[in-house]
């Protein structure tokens, strides 16, 4: 008989283990699945809601994918801000660790979109490589951004089929032109990664500056300061709905 899957989270703020079934975070839903096949692998979703540098609404989600029998971790991005008003809201970096591994940078795709003066906007057929990095920030914790230019940010879905609500820095500007459109996936290398691998997110960027995207003020939902996904055991893990966790 095959036993559920251990679901545990690792509060870092409180230094303890907690039973995630029996939780709730207001600010970071994991939603988990296990996958089952010729290996093992597992992902975890994790969404954020709060406020850009300047003020505006964003929001998005990292899920990752683990395989432990290829040593490989991959990052999907997604930039479900609702309105996109200006740089502010473009989904530029990331910061998270695996378990204090050292993962490498394989490749970096996504949809290129190009949005001219009026807000109308075109669509590559298929996939891109874009100009993305990855770069250590020291203890175990890396950073995926969209340096080295300023190209390849992730820009949210259009209002009414475009952007004609967006300023200048949006619209048919030639050094943030193209931007990923609304996702953008990246493949790391991760040597000696396992199935029960903690996988950290800090902080969700926004803006090209690299701003750290915050969570409402005096609202329940603390800030997105790590939070630790311990994946563990290899047996089917099914949910029925997404749990919210604190």
């Amino acid at each position: 008989m095959i036993r559920p899957l251990v679901r545990q989270l690792f509060n870092a703020q409180q230094g303890r283990h907690i039973n995630m079934a029996s939780l709730a975070v207001p600010s970071i839903l994991l939603s988990l699945a296990c996958v089952l096949g010729a290996s093992s692998a597992f992902a975890a979703t994790i969404p954020f809601a709060g406020f850009s540098s300047d003020g505006h609404p964003v929001s998005g989600s990292a899920d990752f994918t683990l395989n432990a029998a290829a040593d490989t971790a991959t990052i999907k991005l997604t930039n479900t801000t609702t309105t996109t008003l200006d740089a502010g809201e473009l989904f530029t970096g990331l910061d998270f660790s695996i378990g204090g591994l050292t993962p490498t940078l394989s490749s970096v795709t996504g949809i290129e979109r190009t949005i001219d003066g009026t807000g109308a906007y075109v669509d590559t057929g298929s996939a891109q490589n874009l100009t993305w990095s990855l770069v250590s920030l020291g203890n175990g914790m890396y950073q995926l951004n969209f340096n080295p230019d300023a190209k390849s940010s992730i820009i949210g879905p259009p209002i009414a089929g475009n952007y004609s609500g967006a300023n200048g820095s949006i619209k048919g500007n030639p050094g943030h032109n193209p931007f990923a459109a609304q996702m953008a996936v990246f493949e790391l290398s991760v040597p000696n990664l396992e199935t029960n691998t903690l996988v950290s997110v800090k902080t969700f960027r926004y803006g090209t500056t690299l701003d750290a995207a915050t969570t409402p003020p005096g609202g329940d939902i603390p800030e997105p300061t790590t939070c630790f996904l311990a994946l563990i055991g290899a047996a089917t893990l099914t949910w029925k709905r997404p749990r919210r966790l604190c």
